[in-house]
C-alpha cells in the first residue's frame, strides 16, 4: 500500500464512518482499523492493487482514519452487501482467473484475498479472550463495511487465501446460507509452480503449523522445505473435503476451466451470463503469453521431476482423486 501519513486513533463516532472503506488490519498490539475513501468498484485481481491506487489520492494520505475494532462492529452497516459466493483454492489453480471472470458480470463485485479479512483470521491465538462467535461476528461486520450496495454492483463474490480453507467452519459458521467452491489442480502441476516461485502460504512460519497439524518445532527444523509445501497443500485440499457438508459447495477441477464457469459454475451460483458478460469472461482467459489472442485452455502438464512426483504420490495424489470425484462436470 502506497505511503501516507501517520495516523491517530479516530475518536469519532462510528456512525461517521459512513462512506469509508476498511482497508488494512493491523494486528500488532490491540487491533486497529485503518479506513480511506475507496470511490471505485474493486475490478483488480487482487485487492491490494485497488487500495494501493486509492492510498495515492492526497485526501487520503492526509485523512485516511483509524479505529479499533469494535468501531467496525458498531459501526456495520446493516444495509452492507450480503456475499452471493465464496471461493477457496488450492493455489496455482486459476482461481484468480475464475474469480475475474465472475468479475465481468454486471453489477458484481469480486474481493480478492482482502488483507482485511486475513488479518482478522489471524486473530485466533492471538487474542486470549477471542471466541468463535465474535471472530465470526467481525467477520460479517467487515464485510458488510467493505461493500456496500451502489447503484451499478448488487452481486458480492469474496476469494479467500489458500490457507482460508483451513478456516471453512469459522467462514461458514460467519455466513452460513453463502455457497462455496474450491479450485484445484493437478498436484504435480502445482509443485512444480510452487518449487519455480514459492507461495507465501507454502513458507513455513506464514501460517501456524499446527494447522496443518505439523508441530511447530519440525516445521522449522526436521522437515524439508519441498514436503513442507506438499503436506500444506494436502492440507488444504484435505479442510475442502472433510468440510464439504458445511453450506452448500462445489468442485471446481482446473482442468476444466474456462467451460465450466460458463455453464456448471454460474448456474451454481445462480447466475445466467447474458451473451456479452460470456463474452467478457472469455476475454480475461486471454491471458497467456505464449499463444496471445488465443482463449485460454488449461496447460498440458510437464513430465514432472523425480522429488516432485514422490511428493505428490504420498501426499497429494489420494485427495486428487477424491476432488475430482466431486468435481463440477
Amino acid at each position: 500500500m502506497g505511503a501516507r501519513l501517520d495516523v491517530a486513533m479516530d475518536s469519532l463516532s462510528a456512525a461517521s464512518l459512513s462512506g469509508w472503506t476498511p482497508i488494512r488490519v493491523s494486528t500488532t498490539g490491540e487491533p486497529q482499523v485503518d479506513w480511506a475513501i475507496v470511490d471505485e468498484t474493486f475490478s483488480d485481481a487482487f485487492f491490494e492493487q485497488t487500495i494501493e491506487r486509492a492510498m495515492r489520492r492526497p485526501f487520503n494520505r492526509i485523512f485516511a482514519r483509524r479505529t479499533t475494532l469494535s468501531a467496525l462492529e458498531g459501526g456495520a452497516d446493516a444495509t452492507g452487501l450480503e456475499p452471493n459466493g465464496f471461493i477457496f483454492h488450492m493455489s496455482r489453480c486459476g482461481s484468480t482467473l475464475l474469480s475475474q471472470m465472475l468479475a465481468q458480470l454486471s453489477a458484481t463485485i469480486v474481493l480478492s484475498e482482502p488483507q482485511p479479512f486475513d488479518a482478522l483470521l489471524r486473530l485466533r491465538g492471538r487474542l486470549a479472550d477471542l471466541n468463535e462467535e465474535t471472530l465470526a461476528g467481525w467477520l460479517r461486520a467487515m464485510i458488510r463495511a467493505t461493500v456496500r450496495p451502489r447503484p451499478d454492483a448488487n452481486r458480492l463474490f469474496v476469494k479467500f487465501h489458500a490457507w482460508h480453507v483451513l478456516e471453512l467452519p469459522l467462514i461458514a459458521r460467519a455466513f452460513p446460507e453463502v455457497p462455496w467452491i474450491f479450485v484445484f489442480r493437478e498436484p504435480r502441476a502445482v509443485l512444480g509452480s510452487q518449487a519455480k516461485s514459492p507461495g507465501a502460504e507454502v513458507v513455513a512460519g506464514t501460517i501456524d503449523p499446527r494447522l496443518l497439524e505439523i508441530d511447530p518445532g519440525a516445521a522449522f527444523q526436521s522437515i524439508p522445505s519441498d514436503e513442507y509445501v506438499a503436506r500444506t497443500l494436502s492440507a488444504f485440499c484435505a479442510a475442502a473435503l472433510s468440510n464439504k457438508e458445511l453450506g452448500r459447495s462445489a468442485f471446481i477441477d482446473y482442468a476444466t476451466l474456462p467451460d465450466i464457469a460458463l455453464s456448471g459454475l454460474a448456474e451454481f451460483f445462480g447466475v445466467a451470463p447474458t451473451a456479452e458478460e460470456a463474452k467478457r469472461m472469455l476475454e480475461v482467459m486471454r491471458l497467456d503469453p505464449k499463444d496471445e489472442g488465443e482463449v485460454f485452455r488449461p496447460r498440458a502438464e510437464k513430465d514432472a521431476s523425480g522429488a516432485i512426483d514422490g511428493l505428490a504420490t504420498q501426499w497429494l495424489d489420494e485427495p486428487y482423486r477424491a476432488l475430482r470425484a466431486l468435481a463440477l462436470q
